[in-house]
């Protein structure tokens, strides 16, 4: 059902291939991407060197403090689940806004938006891409999630001394896990896991391929969160992406997900009539 051709757009067919399989790349690939620029390199390079830097006192300042964290316990427990909540929600977010928005003829997303067209063709093709490849742009966003924790430890009137600390935990899971965003997104495609890999998955602590493949069908419209899929059952169930597409439709007159729906159909891939 899922690969079914649908009408393609006269003159720029190209020959379906079942989605799953992983062809190999040729010269003038659709989705081949340019080097990156010096420019962006060096956009990339500050904001991995950035967000070490934030997340590397915020490690300081968890082992000088491991007592008063130990201590209150139940408050670094949930700090520990709010940070990993907030990540999430961030992937998804991030994920919601390049398969919705945006067109590879934008020059300043091409990069992004033609990955996750791809991703949307070829699923298994995500395992080409190193970490290395998006790890500096998530940086960015890692640190503006984390630096709030990271004040509330360093500024003493913000909370007492007991209650400083434990956000700490919450800077670090989160900045942590954006950063591997898409290393946890592999983990949601991989059929052969090992025990503790399956252990987290069903705990639901860690995204499970049963959880995102159902991303990966038809409209490709659910299921964004990629770290462990906490924000899809609640923000998502509640219609908080729908609500920003309307938002957004409403402002822009865009349709959301026409550039994908428009490389689907080139592609032969399901697209809802």
């Amino acid at each position: 059902m899922e690969d079914k051709p649908s009408a393609v757009v006269p003159g720029i067919a190209v020959a379906a291939q079942p989605k799953w399989a992983v062809p190999p790349r040729e010269r003038g690939d659709d989705f081949q991407i340019e080097p990156l620029t010096r420019a962006e390199i060096f956009v990339h390079a500050t904001g991995g060197l950035l967000n070490g830097i934030s997340t590397s006192i915020m490690l300081i300042i968890l082992i000088c403090h491991v007592n008063a964290l130990l201590a209150a316990w139940p408050c670094t427990v949930a700090m520990l689940g709010l940070g990993l909540y907030v990540a999430d929600f961030v992937s998804g977010f991030l994920h919601w806004v390049f398969d919705t928005w945006f067109s590879e003829r934008n020059k300043s997303v091409r990069r992004m938006v033609l990955l996750v067209r791809e991703h949307h063709i070829y699923p298994g093709r995500i395992f080409d891409y190193g970490l290395w490849r998006e790890a500096g742009i998530l940086s960015w966003f890692a640190l503006a999630v984390s630096c709030p924790f990271l004040i509330v430890a360093l500024r003493p009137s913000i909370l007492p001394a007991a209650e400083r600390y434990p956000p700490v935990i919450a800077g670090i899971s989160a900045s942590l896990c954006i950063v591997f965003m898409l290393e946890f997104h592999k983990v949601g495609h991989r059929m052969r896991r090992g025990r503790v890999t399956r252990l987290l998955q069903r705990s639901h602590l860690l995204l499970s391929p049963e959880h995102h493949l159902r991303h990966h069908a038809r409209e490709h419209d659910r299921n964004y969160c990629l770290i462990n899929g906490w924000a899809d059952v609640t923000l998502g169930r509640l219609g908080v992406f729908r609500g920003f597409e309307h938002i957004v439709s409403a402002i822009s007159t865009a349709a959301p997900r026409e550039d994908d729906r428009e490389w689907r159909r080139r592609y032969g891939r399901f697209v809802k009539a």
